[in-house]
């Protein structure tokens, strides 16, 4: 330059000395609280001045299902390989390396808590890195600060509450009809309250509802449920939650199938009632013929009465209800009737008696319902839950 010196400067001595380059990488299988998200990337921005790089690893159907967060960060979406593997993990850390070794970053903040990044922080350290752990509370590893130069730990978000009361409460005014001596055709199945059901469901359905009330209402995202699951010891350190649930299909829902990311509560109302009402227009059991009202019920002491099963760890109580369904599949009519001859005759037989006499016979576990039974054969056995009480009655 004419009439003075042009000197040039290398470009890292252009930048503030103060700022440096930061990466936030956020694995969205173990990390998908929305405001924990903000959260961790706030915290991490205090730290850093500015989180110049931002990535999100997952399913392509899970950085979907936040793509608000990943839009407010300015979040680059990193969806993992369409194989059976999931390939999350590797990605990350094959970025994590690159950005090391590529664009010189020593400030790192993995947001998993995920006991496979273990290896990568502490590579990263050795290379003269900082790094820091984000993690929902209840999901990241034992001893994770030994291998993190700092770990912050955030409480998920309150689950939806229950703001529609169950209809117990409406119960009693509309079953009035019960009197009637058609009473199944008379009471609709909706008012049928959701607490009458209970009992027959597996003992780990009705925990998981009970700790997670919100299921009766809208689907819920699979990482909040699962802190709150560890939390009342439902889940295990080590319980896989896709495989958990996979025993339970009847009741639970996965979704989307390949690396879920919502869990959603199927209700047993409509199964639990169709052996009742036979979903036929006219009931056979409920003819004057066949069983009028002033007909007796047939009844017997009860030796095998219904008890609740021993508590076991969530494996094995899985392991026992899936055990329990395949053996009652196997259970057929010729079974039942020849445990309890007395439904030959043709007339009504109470519901706790005949119960009793299967579990006499070992065709009914003793923490099942004789329902999960006589709902297999709907057109050979007909039953009246709204009797007093409750019958059931063969059909030849």
């Amino acid at each position: 330059m004419a009439g003075g010196w042009h000197v040039n400067l290398p470009t890292d001595q252009l930048r503030p000395a103060s700022q440096q380059q930061a990466a936030l990488l956020v694995d969205a299988d173990n990390f998908s609280d929305v405001p924990s998200i903000h959260a961790a990337w706030l915290q991490f921005k205090s730290r850093a001045g500015r989180v110049s790089i931002c990535r999100a690893y997952g399913s392509a159907a899970r950085l979907q299902a936040l793509s608000a967060v990943w839009h407010s960060l300015a979040a680059r979406c990193m969806p993992n390989l369409s194989l059976e593997k999931n390939t999350t993990d590797a990605a990350l850390v094959a970025d994590a390396v690159a950005l090391h070794f590529q664009q010189g970053v020593r400030l790192f903040a993995i947001a998993s808590g995920d006991a496979d990044f273990a290896p990568l922080a502490v590579r990263l350290r050795e290379w003269g890195c900082e790094v820091w752990c984000f993690s929902m509370e209840g999901i990241v590893f034992a001893g994770a600060e030994y291998f993190y130069d700092r770990v912050i730990r955030f409480a998920p978000a309150p689950l939806v509450p229950v703001t529609s009361p169950v209809p117990v409460r409406l119960a009693p005014a509309q079953l009035a009809p019960m009197t009637s001596p058609v009473p199944v055709r008379l009471v609709p199945a909706p008012l049928v309250s959701m607490t009458s059901l209970v009992p027959d469901l597996p003992e780990d359905v009705v925990r998981i509802l009970k700790a997670v009330p919100s299921l009766h209402q809208a689907p819920q995202m699979l990482s909040e449920v699962v802190p709150v699951l560890r939390k009342k010891t439902i889940f295990s350190r080590t319980t896989k939650s896709t495989a958990f649930f996979a025993l339970y299909a009847d009741y639970f829902k996965l979704s989307p199938v390949q690396q879920p990311v919502e869990l959603s509560y199927i209700p047993q109302r409509v199964a639990a009632l169709a052996p009742v009402s036979l979903a036929s227009p006219v009931l056979p059991v409920h003819k004057p013929d066949l069983s009028p009202p002033s007909c007796s019920v047939l009844s017997w002491p009860v030796n095998g009465s219904r008890r609740a099963s021993p508590p076991l760890l969530a494996e094995l109580n899985g392991l026992r209800s899936v055990l329990i369904k395949l053996a009652l599949r196997r259970v057929v009519v010729a079974d039942v009737l020849l445990a309890v001859p007395e439904l030959l005759s043709g007339q009504a037989c109470a519901l706790s008696a005949v119960a009793g006499r299967l579990r006499e016979k070992s065709l009914l576990h003793p923490g099942q319902s004789s329902l999960r039974i006589f709902e297999q054969y709907p057109k050979t056995f007909a039953v009246d839950m709204h009797r007093a009480p409750q019958t059931v009655v063969y059909l030849p």
